[in-house]
């Protein structure tokens, strides 16, 4: 609707609310536990990690099947089991030892 003698331009008055963050969150991208301030975060032991771990890097490698079975028989031999954690365990060893190597 345009402005005019009969309908003046009204101001919309908005509610006052804090500066807008710059998107940054503390310890960006290498977010640590000391690096959560909030109290509420920090008591939930599961969120304040979750938060952690949502910062850190990863990397999805496409097998084929019977590659990706004798990978997890592997992981089987070293660990006992093949849960997720050992299967990441197991990955990220052998990640660091191909590392030192170069």
């Amino acid at each position: 609707m345009k402005e005019t003698e009969e309908h003046p331009k009204e101001e919309i008055k908005m509610p006052r609310y804090k500066k807008a963050s710059d998107g940054q969150w503390p310890g960006y991208p290498n977010l640590r536990l000391n690096d959560i301030e909030t109290l509420t975060i920090r008591q939930n032991k599961y969120i304040a990690e979750a938060l952690v771990n949502n910062r850190k890097g990863r990397v999805v490698v496409l097998m084929e099947q019977q590659m990706y079975q004798k990978f997890l028989e592997k992981v089987r031999e070293r660990k006992g089991d093949i849960r997720a954690r050992y299967v990441n365990e197991v990955v990220v060893e052998a990640l660091e030892a191909w590392l030192e190597k170069k």
